[in-house]
């Protein structure tokens, strides 16, 4: 594998193993601060700063992490920097922005100043060790081991796991480790408490193949293409696919047809190749008449409700990602150039390889 590959390669696993843990940031707030004061001014500084905290939470909502961060420090310049609903906020952003430094700083100013509130401490604890664990990039095992001490003090002070998801991220961190056993332990601990939901059934994919801990694999998902043909990732197991995220508004993704009817050509009578085009466009008509036009004959799906480029993290067009045949995703480049298709010709070409060979040995 060539360099650029092996960058793109381990950036994009980290990325997905990210993009897992901010849907454990919860929008649920700590305990919020009781005003000592009975003066108007601390009382009208007080309400300032619960609508700023509420900004906040809006802006989370929205995805403006940006904006999202200054009403949080507004709120808990308000309320003298010791906030615990503004400092769990802050941490949220910096988060989701993916300044994890900032978000584990910040998680260490929350643990402090909410240390009679037992639930805003366990909030704190999740968030640092979430952003211990993403600043390891699914790799740098000493800071691997930094989250999990982070994870069991705070299952430590949670004995009757009222905030199981401690023990999700503690199994996760485990098998990170390469320590699968105790993986499953924590991991069969926090089915217990949740055995329904999204985490669930993450939990018992992993107890069932802990490899999920350590490789991107692709999330699960369905489609109805063009041609009303219904295709799942479960579907696609076997197969190495490539997904093309683009939209008829885009024009470096216009530029790139000829290059992806060239690579569907090429590859087409691979039995074990799939390319699927994942369009953005909202106006179904249009897109419909563009992709007869331009004779794009693979498969391809409208995603108007941006489902399936949400969970697969893309934010910006053209994006392409290769999944190999045991569902793990090895590749993904942004934009068009010859050395970028160069790359993807090449990321296709080897896991194809890989699919011949494994059907050979069997």
């Amino acid at each position: 594998m060539n360099i650029a590959t092996k960058v793109l390669t381990t950036r994009l696993t980290w990325c997905l193993l990210i993009l897992l843990t901010i849907t454990g940031l919860q929008l649920i707030p700590p305990a919020s601060r009781a005003n000592s004061s009975g003066s108007t001014e601390l009382a009208q500084d007080d309400d300032t700063a619960e609508l700023e905290i509420q900004k906040g939470n809006e802006f989370l909502r929205r995805r403006s992490f940006e904006e999202a961060l200054k009403s949080f420090k507004r709120a808990n310049d308000l309320r003298n920097k010791s906030c615990a609903k503004c400092l769990y906020g802050m941490a949220q952003s910096y988060f989701a922005m993916e300044a994890f430094k900032n978000a584990a700083d910040t998680a260490d100013k929350l643990i402090a100043v909410a240390a009679d509130d037992k639930g805003s401490v366990l909030y704190g604890y999740n968030v640092k060790g979430l952003s211990i664990r993403a600043l390891a990039e699914g790799k740098d095992q000493k800071k691997l081991t930094q989250a999990e001490a982070v994870f069991r003090a705070g299952v430590a002070l949670d004995p009757t796991a009222q905030f199981p998801i401690l023990r999700f991220n503690l199994g996760y961190v485990l098998m990170q480790l390469n320590r699968d056993a105790e993986g499953i332990v924590e991991l069969k601990k926090y089915l217990e408490s949740e055995s329904e939901g999204e985490y669930a059934e993450k939990a018992v994919k992993m107890i069932a193949n802990p490899r999920r801990a350590r490789e991107a694999y692709a999330p699960d998902f369905s489609i109805v293409t063009a041609e009303g043909e219904h295709i799942s990732s479960e579907d696609l197991l076997g197969k190495v696919v490539v997904l093309d995220f683009w939209g008829t508004w885009c024009p470096p993704c216009v530029e790139s047809i000829p290059s992806l009817r060239a690579l569907h050509k090429k590859f087409s009578k691979e039995p074990s190749f799939v390319l699927i085009g994942v369009s953005s466009d909202s106006d179904e008509e249009a897109w419909s008449s563009f992709i007869a036009k331009e004779k794009m004959i693979w498969p391809q799906y409208l995603d108007r409700k941006r489902e399936i480029q949400r969970v697969f993290g893309v934010r910006a067009f053209p994006t392409y990602i290769v999944i190999d045949h045991e569902g793990i995703m090895r590749f993904k480049t942004i934009g068009t150039s010859w050395e970028r298709s160069a790359y993807l010709n090449d990321a296709i070409k080897k896991y194809v390889k890989q699919v011949a060979k494994t059907d050979a040995a069997n």
